[in-house]
């Protein structure tokens, strides 16, 4: 059943001018470069390259700048380079190229200009001399009486001589379409049948003053030039659709499938928008979140596989997407869900040497950074290892830096938490654990201390001295962390951290608490 906005009907005849029939699927991202790479532009990019990947179509990367008033140098190649790292990839666009060069809106222009010119020529648009003043007081007026602020069509009564002559004689204006009476279907994959009085569509500026297009025109020039045959974007652009409908039928040409995906919100329900805090691509790459795992969680936002399966890696996802199991609601970002789906591909990745050698890599400069430069003791094999003994109680491999730079760098000790850690566990306990532990390493020295061997030395301490196995561990663990493994700071068991430290630093770090304590 369709939805209704508006009660008449559409009636405007259309001319046909050009048409090639598409076997193939062909869509597009059309980022505008004002900014970073919000994680909804992500998802429309994301589900463009998944819908192209499983036709065996293609996927184009289209930036549209036309709006030069909200241009930031850069954001181009930024855009660029934060969609390599999710490994969203384009079969044609400005660094790529293509048949359809140039894959910039703003290199351009003279295509517009013609397509406007047509529209011009078939009374399906018409030019506007109204000042930026009067455009003003129309819009007060409106608001003055409770109408929608739309222009009021003055310029479109007048005729096609006084119009030539104006702009003949260079006065400034805009070049406007012309809607009909009568209503807009919109036939969307995700909402349906959406219906739209053409009372509620305005007469939108399609070439401005400046020579350069309005949204409305270049994306629907270029995307039937270009071949595109879906065109999926966020649901803040259903409105804008029958404008689009309306110039498909007014150049006389097919209407590609159109999929409004829902928006993305706050988890207090506001809508995400870049002053809401981590909304960039970059912000997650910063913070050491993996590419798959961002990807995962954008394309969870809004679509559902059918399945209870949550975890895809791109080629999972590929095979799973469908343009029917998007949803409508909006969807909230909740960073927890980011958090876990992270972890489920850190425990992924670390099933295999290949896995962790490779997060160790990721990870070095965020430890170098955070702790200083590291000496060569500490390979990438090692980082591996401490990445491996903690992956159960870690979310993100930034949380190593973070929350277990023991592995790093000898404990100080005298931090509040240590020194409270220190008197819980009692230094009568440590005078008697210590030694001990140290003559039992020292007589295994040259050896690796694998996890059983770990957990045979600290039941030989218990057994010797006649102690619970939690107190001996717990003095071990204040030994060569310094910390609790709670709240801010996490830690394998203890077995796992002896022997992933090694008996070199442990011996050391022993002797440093043995000389603390005789200090006393």
């Amino acid at each position: 059943m369709a939805r209704k906005v508006g009660l008449t009907r559409f009636a405007q005849p259309v001319r046909r001018y050009t048409s090639e029939p598409i076997s193939k699927t062909r869509v597009r991202f059309a980022p505008s470069p004002t900014g970073y790479l919000h994680l909804g532009g992500l998802r429309t990019a994301l589900y463009n390259y998944l819908l192209a990947r499983q036709g065996g179509g293609s996927c184009l990367l289209r930036i549209e700048d036309t709006d030069q008033t909200r241009f930031v140098p850069g954001a181009t190649e930024s855009l660029i380079r934060a969609l390599e790292w999710a490994g969203v990839k384009f079969d044609e666009g400005p660094t790529i190229g293509g048949p359809h060069e140039p894959y910039q809106q703003s290199k351009r222009l003279d295509i517009y200009s013609k397509h406007a010119d047509t529209l011009l020529e078939h009374g399906h648009a018409y030019r506007c001399f109204c000042s930026s003043e009067r455009l003003a007081l129309v819009r007060l007026e409106a608001q003055k009486t409770g109408r929608t602020a739309s222009y009021d069509r003055k310029c479109s009564y007048l005729s096609k001589e006084e119009s030539q002559e104006r702009a003949d004689k260079g006065e400034s204006f805009v070049v406007r379409m012309k809607v009909p009476d009568g209503k807009t279907i919109v036939q969307d994959e995700v909402h349906g049948k959406v219906e739209f009085s053409n009372r509620e569509v305005d007469d939108s500026v399609l070439m401005k003053s400046d020579g350069f297009p309005t949204y409305h025109l270049a994306n629907v020039v270029d995307d039937h030039l270009m071949g595109i045959t879906h065109v999926i974007r966020g649901q803040e652009w259903l409105p804008s659709a029958p404008k689009h409908v309306l110039l498909y039928e007014m150049f006389g040409w097919d209407t590609p499938k159109f999929a409004h995906v829902p928006l993305l919100l706050n988890p207090d329900k506001t809508k995400l928008s870049k002053r809401s805090g981590d909304v960039n691509v970059e912000d997650y790459r910063d913070k050491g979140y993996f590419p798959e795992a961002v990807v995962n969680f954008v394309a969870l936002l809004g679509w559902h596989p059918g399945t209870t399966d949550e975890i895809f890696d791109i080629e999972g996802l590929t095979k799973a997407f469908s343009l029917k199991n998007i949803q409508q609601s909006n969807a909230v970002v909740l960073r927890e869900k980011l958090d876990w789906i992270n972890k489920m591909h850190l425990l992924r990745r670390a099933e295999s040497q290949k896995g962790l050698l490779g997060m160790a890599a990721m990870v070095r400069p965020k430890i170098e950074t955070d702790l200083g430069p590291l000496s060569q003791d500490y390979s990438d094999e090692y980082i591996a290892r401490v990445i491996d003994t903690l992956k159960e109680r870690i979310k993100n491999v930034y949380d190593v830096p973070d929350l277990c730079g023991y592995y790093f760098r000898t404990p100080t000790y005298d931090s509040k938490e240590s020194v409270a850690y220190r008197t819980q566990v009692g230094d009568a306990a440590l005078e008697k654990i210590l030694p001990t532990a140290r003559e039992l390493l020292a007589s295994a020295s040259g050896k690796e201390l694998v996890k059983d061997d770990a957990k045979a030395l600290l039941k030989t301490i218990a057994d010797t001295h006649k102690l619970k196995l939690p107190v001996v561990m717990n003095a071990l663990r204040y030994t060569v962390s310094g910390v609790k493994a709670r709240g801010a700071h996490v830690g394998a068991g203890v077995p796992e951290t002896l022997s992933t430290l090694g008996p070199e630093t442990v011996l050391r770090r022993i002797d440093q608490v043995l000389a603390t304590i005789l200090k006393k």
